[in-house]
């Protein structure tokens, strides 16, 4: 493999919410909605917004891993719910995603002399509810956690 894995939790949780106008037409199936307009909370659920998170980060190559501190997505987002199954599939699902967003560089400690010990993290500037960029994101409904550590030497320098 090669480069750098931030572990990152995101939660698919919704949908974008139906546009206004002119009602659905006769195919498509009834829907439950489920939770607020899009990007709010209700119900004592956090909206789609920027959240501190504290991920483990490393490298191949190097034997450590290093807890960091950053910004990513997190909240509710939308949800809808077919009320039978269509011949059309189920409705697109979105998740709290990355609106805006930079990266900020840190080293990780104990890697062999020659190698890059730095790695590129993303920062949060805005969130939206909107569908998972799976090219860029872990899209999964749980991943291993933000406190994984792969690399044989744990999070040595702690």
């Amino acid at each position: 493999m090669g480069g750098a894995q931030v572990l990152v939790l995101m939660t698919l949780l919704g949908t974008p919410p139906a546009t206004t106008g002119n009602p659905p037409v006769a195919v498509d199936p009834p829907l439950a909605v489920v939770g607020p307009p899009m990007g709010l909370g209700g119900g004592g659920r956090p909206p789609c917004r920027p959240i501190n998170v504290t991920v483990a980060v490393e490298k191949d190559g190097c034997p450590q891993c290093m807890a960091v501190t950053t910004t990513a997505c997190g909240g509710y987002c939308r949800t809808r719910e077919p009320v039978y199954r269509s011949p059309l599939g189920p409705p697109p699902q979105s998740a709290c995603t990355y609106g805006a967003l930079r990266y900020e560089r840190w080293a990780l400690w104990g890697c062999p002399i020659g190698s890059d010990p730095r790695v590129l993290l993303p920062v949060a500037l805005s969130c939206r509810c909107a569908r998972c960029p799976m090219a860029t994101s872990d899209c999964t409904v749980q991943g291993l956690g933000p406190a994984f550590c792969g690399a044989p030497g744990g999070f040595g320098g702690e």
